[in-house]
Protein backbone atom coordinates (compact mmCIF):
# COMPACT_ATOMS: atom_id res chain seq x y z
CA UNK A 1 0.00 0.00 0.00
CA UNK A 2 2.83 2.16 0.76
CA UNK A 3 4.32 1.64 -2.64
CA UNK A 4 0.78 2.56 -4.02
CA UNK A 5 0.86 5.79 -2.02
CA UNK A 6 3.89 6.70 -2.95
CA UNK A 7 3.63 6.30 -6.73
CA UNK A 8 0.15 8.58 -6.79
CA UNK A 9 2.22 10.77 -5.50
CA UNK A 10 4.73 11.09 -7.64
CA UNK A 11 2.19 11.35 -10.28
CA UNK A 12 0.05 13.79 -9.16
CA UNK A 13 3.27 16.02 -8.40
CA UNK A 14 4.56 15.59 -11.65
CA UNK A 15 1.17 16.42 -13.32
CA UNK A 16 1.29 19.22 -11.10
CA UNK A 17 5.01 20.26 -12.27
CA UNK A 18 3.95 20.51 -15.82
CA UNK A 19 0.82 22.25 -14.87
CA UNK A 20 3.35 25.49 -13.53
CA UNK A 21 5.06 25.58 -17.05
CA UNK A 22 2.52 25.72 -19.54
CA UNK A 23 2.93 28.59 -21.88
CA UNK A 24 0.53 31.76 -21.29
CA UNK A 25 -1.32 32.93 -24.54
CA UNK A 26 -1.76 36.64 -25.29
CA UNK A 27 -5.08 38.28 -24.83
CA UNK A 28 -6.31 41.57 -25.39
CA UNK A 29 -6.21 44.48 -23.00
CA UNK A 30 -3.85 43.07 -20.86
CA UNK A 31 -0.17 43.97 -20.03
CA UNK A 32 2.41 42.04 -18.66
CA UNK A 33 4.56 42.63 -15.14
CA UNK A 34 7.75 40.90 -14.57
CA UNK A 35 6.66 38.11 -17.20
CA UNK A 36 2.77 37.69 -15.84
CA UNK A 37 -0.19 38.34 -17.85
CA UNK A 38 -2.94 40.49 -16.21
CA UNK A 39 -6.00 41.61 -17.59
CA UNK A 40 -8.99 43.84 -15.94
CA UNK A 41 -11.93 42.36 -15.31
CA UNK A 42 -13.84 44.83 -12.55
CA UNK A 43 -13.52 47.65 -10.33
CA UNK A 44 -13.96 48.58 -6.60
CA UNK A 45 -15.18 51.70 -5.08
CA UNK A 46 -15.63 52.55 -1.33
CA UNK A 47 -16.49 54.71 1.01
CA UNK A 48 -15.11 55.66 4.60
CA UNK A 49 -17.46 57.93 6.88
CA UNK A 50 -14.91 59.35 9.34
CA UNK A 51 -12.81 60.79 6.96
CA UNK A 52 -15.41 61.73 4.19
CA UNK A 53 -12.97 59.89 1.54
CA UNK A 54 -13.71 57.83 -1.26
CA UNK A 55 -11.81 55.59 -3.60
CA UNK A 56 -12.01 53.50 -6.57
CA UNK A 57 -9.26 50.86 -8.15
CA UNK A 58 -9.43 47.93 -11.08
CA UNK A 59 -9.56 44.50 -10.21
CA UNK A 60 -6.51 42.44 -11.96
CA UNK A 61 -6.28 38.65 -12.37
CA UNK A 62 -3.58 36.68 -14.39
CA UNK A 63 -4.90 36.13 -17.57
CA UNK A 64 -2.87 33.28 -18.46
CA UNK A 65 -3.95 31.16 -15.86
CA UNK A 66 -8.07 31.61 -15.91
CA UNK A 67 -7.79 32.05 -19.45
CA UNK A 68 -5.38 30.08 -21.60
CA UNK A 69 -4.29 27.00 -19.50
CA UNK A 70 -8.09 26.23 -18.75
CA UNK A 71 -8.02 23.58 -21.18
CA UNK A 72 -4.79 22.16 -20.59
CA UNK A 73 -5.95 22.25 -16.03
CA UNK A 74 -9.05 20.45 -17.32
CA UNK A 75 -7.04 17.18 -18.95
CA UNK A 76 -4.97 17.12 -15.84
CA UNK A 77 -7.52 16.86 -13.76
CA UNK A 78 -9.07 14.24 -15.25
CA UNK A 79 -5.90 12.15 -15.21
CA UNK A 80 -5.35 12.77 -11.79
CA UNK A 81 -8.90 11.40 -11.11
CA UNK A 82 -8.49 8.10 -12.79
CA UNK A 83 -5.25 7.70 -10.73
CA UNK A 84 -7.19 8.67 -7.64
CA UNK A 85 -10.05 6.07 -8.48
CA UNK A 86 -6.75 3.32 -9.51
CA UNK A 87 -5.60 4.00 -5.60
CA UNK A 88 -9.57 3.42 -4.63
CA UNK A 89 -9.83 -0.04 -6.06
CA UNK A 90 -6.43 -1.11 -5.13
CA UNK A 91 -6.72 -0.31 -1.30
CA UNK A 92 -10.43 -0.71 -0.40
CA UNK A 93 -10.77 0.11 2.85
CA UNK A 94 -6.98 -0.86 4.04
CA UNK A 95 -7.08 2.82 4.65
CA UNK A 96 -4.85 3.91 8.18
CA UNK A 97 -6.86 5.19 10.85
CA UNK A 98 -6.97 8.98 10.44
CA UNK A 99 -5.12 9.32 6.97
CA UNK A 100 -6.53 12.62 5.57
CA UNK A 101 -5.28 11.01 1.76
CA UNK A 102 -8.22 8.72 2.28
CA UNK A 103 -10.46 8.25 -0.29
CA UNK A 104 -14.18 8.49 -0.51
CA UNK A 105 -16.07 4.94 -0.82
CA UNK A 106 -19.51 5.75 -1.57
CA UNK A 107 -21.47 5.80 -4.73
CA UNK A 108 -21.90 8.64 -7.12
CA UNK A 109 -24.76 10.19 -6.52
CA UNK A 110 -24.96 8.98 -2.78
CA UNK A 111 -24.92 10.39 0.32
CA UNK A 112 -22.39 14.00 0.97
CA UNK A 113 -21.07 15.69 3.56
CA UNK A 114 -19.76 19.48 4.08
CA UNK A 115 -17.57 20.36 6.91
CA UNK A 116 -18.14 23.30 8.22
CA UNK A 117 -16.46 26.50 10.50
CA UNK A 118 -15.46 25.57 14.27
CA UNK A 119 -17.45 27.69 16.27
CA UNK A 120 -17.22 28.58 20.03
CA UNK A 121 -13.21 28.32 20.05
CA UNK A 122 -11.70 28.49 23.49
CA UNK A 123 -8.38 28.10 24.82
CA UNK A 124 -9.32 23.72 25.72
CA UNK A 125 -12.43 23.09 23.29
CA UNK A 126 -14.21 24.19 20.16
CA UNK A 127 -17.52 23.36 18.58
CA UNK A 128 -16.88 21.38 15.22
CA UNK A 129 -19.99 21.24 12.75
CA UNK A 130 -20.78 19.39 9.39
CA UNK A 131 -23.95 19.68 7.00
CA UNK A 132 -25.17 16.10 5.39
CA UNK A 133 -26.75 16.49 1.36
CA UNK A 134 -29.19 13.10 1.87
CA UNK A 135 -28.94 12.34 -2.21
CA UNK A 136 -31.92 9.96 -1.66
CA UNK A 137 -30.11 8.25 1.76
CA UNK A 138 -32.81 7.45 4.56
CA UNK A 139 -29.60 7.28 7.73
CA UNK A 140 -26.24 8.04 8.48
CA UNK A 141 -23.57 7.86 10.71
CA UNK A 142 -21.90 10.91 11.67
CA UNK A 143 -18.91 12.06 13.10
CA UNK A 144 -15.62 14.05 13.30
CA UNK A 145 -12.01 13.26 12.83
CA UNK A 146 -9.45 15.97 13.93
CA UNK A 147 -5.84 16.16 15.47
CA UNK A 148 -2.71 18.83 15.21
CA UNK A 149 -1.54 17.55 11.80
CA UNK A 150 -3.04 18.27 8.40
CA UNK A 151 -1.97 14.55 7.57
CA UNK A 152 -2.87 12.90 11.05
CA UNK A 153 -6.25 13.22 12.42
CA UNK A 154 -5.94 10.39 14.53
CA UNK A 155 -8.72 11.47 17.11
CA UNK A 156 -12.62 11.16 16.66
CA UNK A 157 -15.72 12.48 18.03
CA UNK A 158 -18.56 10.26 19.17
CA UNK A 159 -20.71 8.59 16.30
CA UNK A 160 -24.20 9.87 16.16
CA UNK A 161 -26.75 8.41 13.80
CA UNK A 162 -28.90 11.15 12.14
CA UNK A 163 -32.25 9.94 10.15
CA UNK A 164 -33.44 11.64 6.84
CA UNK A 165 -37.37 11.81 8.29
CA UNK A 166 -36.15 14.14 10.63
CA UNK A 167 -35.00 16.72 7.80
CA UNK A 168 -31.85 17.30 10.44
CA UNK A 169 -28.66 18.25 8.33
CA UNK A 170 -26.41 19.92 10.59
CA UNK A 171 -24.53 18.68 13.65
CA UNK A 172 -21.79 19.36 15.35
CA UNK A 173 -19.65 18.12 17.97
CA UNK A 174 -17.67 19.54 20.89
CA UNK A 175 -14.12 18.48 21.66
CA UNK A 176 -11.98 19.37 24.79
CA UNK A 177 -8.86 18.84 26.38
CA UNK A 178 -7.18 20.75 23.47
CA UNK A 179 -3.94 22.68 23.66
CA UNK A 180 -4.23 26.33 23.92
CA UNK A 181 -2.70 28.77 21.02
CA UNK A 182 -2.51 25.30 18.76
CA UNK A 183 -3.87 25.05 15.42
CA UNK A 184 -6.24 22.07 15.06
CA UNK A 185 -7.35 20.23 12.04
CA UNK A 186 -10.33 18.30 11.34
CA UNK A 187 -13.19 16.92 8.83
CA UNK A 188 -16.65 15.73 8.90
CA UNK A 189 -17.06 11.92 8.41
CA UNK A 190 -20.40 10.45 6.94
CA UNK A 191 -21.26 6.69 6.42
CA UNK A 192 -24.33 5.28 4.80
CA UNK A 193 -26.32 2.16 6.03
CA UNK A 194 -24.49 0.20 3.34
CA UNK A 195 -21.45 1.32 5.18
CA UNK A 196 -19.68 3.43 2.59
CA UNK A 197 -17.92 6.55 3.68
CA UNK A 198 -18.29 10.80 2.75
CA UNK A 199 -15.83 12.81 4.14
CA UNK A 200 -15.79 16.49 4.16
CA UNK A 201 -12.48 18.56 3.45
CA UNK A 202 -10.10 19.36 5.88
CA UNK A 203 -10.41 22.48 8.02
CA UNK A 204 -8.78 24.15 10.65
CA UNK A 205 -8.79 26.86 13.79
CA UNK A 206 -6.58 27.97 16.48
CA UNK A 207 -7.52 27.66 20.52
CA UNK A 208 -7.29 31.21 22.41
CA UNK A 209 -3.94 31.53 24.39
CA UNK A 210 -5.79 31.99 27.36
CA UNK A 211 -7.22 35.57 26.71
CA UNK A 212 -11.25 35.70 25.79
CA UNK A 213 -11.76 38.25 23.67
CA UNK A 214 -16.10 37.74 24.25
CA UNK A 215 -15.25 38.58 28.03
CA UNK A 216 -13.62 41.98 27.18
CA UNK A 217 -15.37 44.78 25.28
CA UNK A 218 -11.93 46.69 25.18
CA UNK A 219 -11.39 44.78 21.35
CA UNK A 220 -13.07 46.27 18.69
CA UNK A 221 -16.09 45.70 17.47
CA UNK A 222 -16.98 44.78 13.82
CA UNK A 223 -20.66 44.40 12.31
CA UNK A 224 -21.33 43.01 8.81
CA UNK A 225 -24.42 44.67 6.98
CA UNK A 226 -26.69 42.77 4.87
CA UNK A 227 -24.99 43.73 0.97
CA UNK A 228 -27.49 45.78 -0.95
CA UNK A 229 -27.47 46.99 -5.09
CA UNK A 230 -26.80 43.60 -5.64
CA UNK A 231 -27.00 42.93 -9.55
CA UNK A 232 -25.45 40.04 -12.19
CA UNK A 233 -21.65 40.86 -11.84
CA UNK A 234 -22.10 43.95 -8.97
CA UNK A 235 -22.88 44.57 -5.02
CA UNK A 236 -22.40 47.23 -2.36
CA UNK A 237 -21.06 45.58 0.82
CA UNK A 238 -21.68 47.33 4.16
CA UNK A 239 -20.62 47.05 7.66
CA UNK A 240 -19.44 49.37 10.79
CA UNK A 241 -16.31 49.26 13.17
CA UNK A 242 -15.52 50.39 16.33
CA UNK A 243 -12.40 50.55 17.98
CA UNK A 244 -12.83 50.71 21.38
CA UNK A 245 -10.27 51.39 23.34
CA UNK A 246 -7.63 50.34 20.38
CA UNK A 247 -6.00 52.54 17.96
CA UNK A 248 -4.85 52.61 14.18
CA UNK A 249 -6.87 50.48 12.66
CA UNK A 250 -6.71 49.17 8.95
CA UNK A 251 -10.14 48.28 8.05
CA UNK A 252 -10.86 46.48 5.22
CA UNK A 253 -13.75 43.59 3.48
CA UNK A 254 -12.86 40.52 1.95
CA UNK A 255 -15.33 38.56 -0.63
CA UNK A 256 -15.08 35.55 -3.01
CA UNK A 257 -16.82 32.59 -3.73
CA UNK A 258 -14.84 30.80 -1.31
CA UNK A 259 -17.14 30.23 1.83
CA UNK A 260 -13.64 29.02 3.41
CA UNK A 261 -11.26 31.61 2.70
CA UNK A 262 -13.51 33.93 4.03
CA UNK A 263 -14.19 32.43 6.99
CA UNK A 264 -10.31 31.90 7.78
CA UNK A 265 -9.04 35.39 7.28
CA UNK A 266 -9.14 35.99 10.88
CA UNK A 267 -7.32 33.08 11.93
CA UNK A 268 -5.19 32.59 8.96
CA UNK A 269 -3.81 35.92 9.22
CA UNK A 270 -2.51 38.70 11.22
CA UNK A 271 -2.61 41.78 8.99
CA UNK A 272 -4.06 42.96 5.54
CA UNK A 273 -0.55 43.21 3.08
CA UNK A 274 -0.74 39.10 4.65
CA UNK A 275 -4.16 38.39 3.10
CA UNK A 276 -3.45 36.40 -0.05
CA UNK A 277 -5.83 37.44 -3.05
CA UNK A 278 -6.96 34.31 -4.71
CA UNK A 279 -9.11 35.55 -7.92
CA UNK A 280 -12.88 34.48 -7.96
CA UNK A 281 -12.42 33.15 -4.57
CA UNK A 282 -10.70 35.59 -2.46
CA UNK A 283 -10.59 39.50 -2.85
CA UNK A 284 -9.58 42.40 -0.64
CA UNK A 285 -10.33 46.18 -0.24
CA UNK A 286 -9.34 48.67 2.49
CA UNK A 287 -11.42 51.42 3.61
CA UNK A 288 -9.96 52.96 6.08
CA UNK A 289 -6.05 52.75 6.91
CA UNK A 290 -5.77 54.76 10.44
CA UNK A 291 -9.03 54.32 12.38
CA UNK A 292 -9.37 55.47 16.26
CA UNK A 293 -13.16 55.85 17.30
CA UNK A 294 -16.02 53.95 14.96
CA UNK A 295 -16.92 54.17 11.44
CA UNK A 296 -19.67 52.54 8.99
CA UNK A 297 -18.65 51.59 5.23
CA UNK A 298 -19.63 50.71 2.20
CA UNK A 299 -17.39 49.14 -1.09
CA UNK A 300 -19.02 48.72 -3.77
CA UNK A 301 -17.57 46.24 -6.41
CA UNK A 302 -18.32 47.06 -9.87
CA UNK A 303 -17.88 44.21 -12.33
CA UNK A 304 -16.15 41.25 -11.47
CA UNK A 305 -18.78 38.77 -10.41
CA UNK A 306 -19.95 36.23 -11.92
CA UNK A 307 -23.64 36.01 -12.37
CA UNK A 308 -25.80 33.63 -10.58
CA UNK A 309 -23.34 33.46 -8.16
CA UNK A 310 -23.42 32.63 -4.35
CA UNK A 311 -20.72 35.59 -2.85
CA UNK A 312 -19.21 35.40 0.91
CA UNK A 313 -17.86 38.77 2.65
CA UNK A 314 -16.56 39.73 5.19
CA UNK A 315 -15.21 43.20 6.79
CA UNK A 316 -12.02 43.23 9.55
CA UNK A 317 -9.94 45.33 10.91
CA UNK A 318 -5.78 44.91 11.63
CA UNK A 319 -4.54 46.52 15.02
CA UNK A 320 -1.71 45.95 17.18
CA UNK A 321 -3.33 44.45 20.48
CA UNK A 322 -2.08 45.12 24.48
CA UNK A 323 0.88 42.74 23.98
CA UNK A 324 1.94 45.10 20.26
CA UNK A 325 1.22 42.17 18.29
CA UNK A 326 -0.45 42.23 14.71
CA UNK A 327 -4.09 41.14 14.86
CA UNK A 328 -6.96 40.80 12.90
CA UNK A 329 -10.60 41.09 13.91
CA UNK A 330 -13.35 40.19 11.73
CA UNK A 331 -17.18 40.13 11.82
CA UNK A 332 -20.32 37.11 10.97
CA UNK A 333 -19.21 36.11 7.21
CA UNK A 334 -22.80 37.20 5.04
CA UNK A 335 -23.80 36.20 1.70
CA UNK A 336 -25.79 37.25 -1.65
CA UNK A 337 -26.34 35.41 -4.47
CA UNK A 338 -25.92 37.64 -8.16
CA UNK A 339 -28.84 38.18 -10.49
CA UNK A 340 -28.64 35.85 -13.29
Amino acid sequence: MKYITTMFMVSMFALLGAVMVLPQTAAAACYYDDGVQYCTTGSVSWSNSSTGTYGSQNRMYNHGYYVSQAAQLRAYIRQLERLVAQLERLENEQRPAGYVLGYNTSRDGALDVVTRSATDVEDDEARLRGEIDWNGEDEATVYFEYGRSSLRLTEETTMRVLDEDDDDEDFSAIITNLRDDTRYYYRAVAEDEDGYRRYGSVRSFVTDDGYHRDDDDDYPEVDVDSATNISDDSARLRGEVDMNDFRNGVVFFVYGEDEDQVDDVEDDYETYREVDEDGDDLQKVRVDSDLDTEASYYANIYGGLDDDTRIYFNLCVEFEDEDDDDRIVCGDTEDFRTDD
